[in-house]
């Protein structure tokens, strides 16, 4: 039996994105799949939602604060030290000399500068630093990711893992019935952070080419406001009335909402520029909404033919695939079945069994 120190921090988060949803589904998983070895999950605020309860689970909630990783967490870990540490999000304590397995889910910052603050990028590209240094074994969710950071941090390819990321099947899956749609106008979805490097501009271009020849359709972007977002509502408010009044932003929505949103959407629009691995897109294959995303980082391997893959800078292509996919009922329902059948290959228990199989040995060196 050994002890599996796991920071929690983003998993605890009541708002989650991509990062904080892999926390939340992953190690919920772990901590049940594992029923010989103990687990002490680290986190700045106790979960407000219902968590697996077993003996072999303890939690230590650490006061927030600025830097935690660095100085709360890591003072823990000299206090009492697990057997192995597991940080599900880039951040390894500098200070921390414990045998170590971390997910790094993308450099975009490397890529997309502009699309961060200053300090988020330098801690950033700090961490990521330390992480890939101190770390013993370096988990990614692509061969994209993986490909970027042998690239930009010369990183030992033997000690880094592809291992993707998966859904929650039994929320998002075709079968259910979601009830009735939110709104009663056909309308184009899209999930994820409101934020530049999502390349949310093209989108709207799109949309608006779309807009003037189909009087019904609607927008709707679901997500917290990111990096950026300002410019992307000062942008909507420079844009025709008839036009404006046909983009919804409703910010985050509860997971029902969420569900009769994307089941119900003609379509899904993804223009992200850069992606470690994109939940929201294997969501929406998942529920049998047709998928439009960037042929851009890990998307194409996310997808493969089961999306309409187009290059993130051209709104008149996206504009006129939207149209087609709205025209052909032949055309939907095709995006529908492969998208199904493609969300079917990804399984939150290989990627915990992977993972465990990854923790395992490095705690035995």
């Amino acid at each position: 039996m050994m002890i599996i120190g796991i920071d929690a921090s983003r998993a605890t988060r009541t708002v989650r994105s991509g990062t904080e949803n892999y926390s939340f589904e992953l190690i919920r998983r772990l901590v049940t799949a594992d029923k010989v070895n103990k687990f002490v999950l680290y986190t700045p605020n106790f979960p407000k939602e219902k968590w697996p309860e077993a003996k072999n689970i303890t939690w230590r909630v650490l006061p927030s604060r600025r830097l935690w990783s660095q100085i709360q967490l890591a003072g823990e870990l000299r206090r009492e030290k697990p057997d192995v540490l597991f940080v599900p999000s880039h951040v390894v304590p500098l200070l921390s000399n414990l045998p170590t397995v971390v997910t790094i889910h993308d450099i975009a910052y490397r890529y997309f500068p502009k699309t961060y603050s200053k300090f988020d990028r330098r801690y950033l590209h700090f961490s990521t630093s330390v992480s890939l240094a101190k770390a013993d074994a370096v988990i990614v969710p692509s061969q994209s990711t993986k490909s970027n950071i042998i690239k930009e941090y010369k990183a030992n390819s033997a000690k880094v893992h592809i291992i993707p990321m998966a859904h929650n099947c039994e929320l998002f899956n075709a079968t259910r019935n979601y009830g009735n749609a939110p709104i009663s106008s056909p309308y184009i979805l899209f999930t994820g952070s409101i934020e530049e490097k999502k390349n949310i501009r093209l989108l709207i271009e799109a949309f608006c080419i779309l807009a003037k020849s189909r009087k019904d359709i609607l927008l709707v972007m679901i997500g917290k406001m990111g990096f950026g977002s300002e410019k992307i509502v000062d942008f909507v408010n420079t844009l025709e009335p008839s036009l404006a009044s046909r983009i919804f932003m409703p910010g985050f929505v509860p997971k029902y909402d969420l569900l009769r949103y994307l089941r119900h959407a003609k379509l899904f629009a993804y223009p992200s520029s850069y992606d470690g691995f994109a939940f929201v897109v294997l969501e929406a294959l998942s529920v049998g909404t047709p998928v439009v995303c960037s042929n851009s980082s890990s998307l194409p391997e996310i997808v493969d033919d089961a999306a309409v893959l187009l290059p993130p800078n051209n709104p008149l292509r996206w504009a006129s695939t939207f149209a087609k996919i709205l025209d052909s009922t032949t055309l939907a329902s095709d995006l529908r079945q492969k998208g199904i059948k493609r969300a079917k290959m990804y399984s939150w228990d290989k990627t915990v069994q992977e993972t465990l199989t990854v923790i395992r040995q490095v705690a035995n060196g």
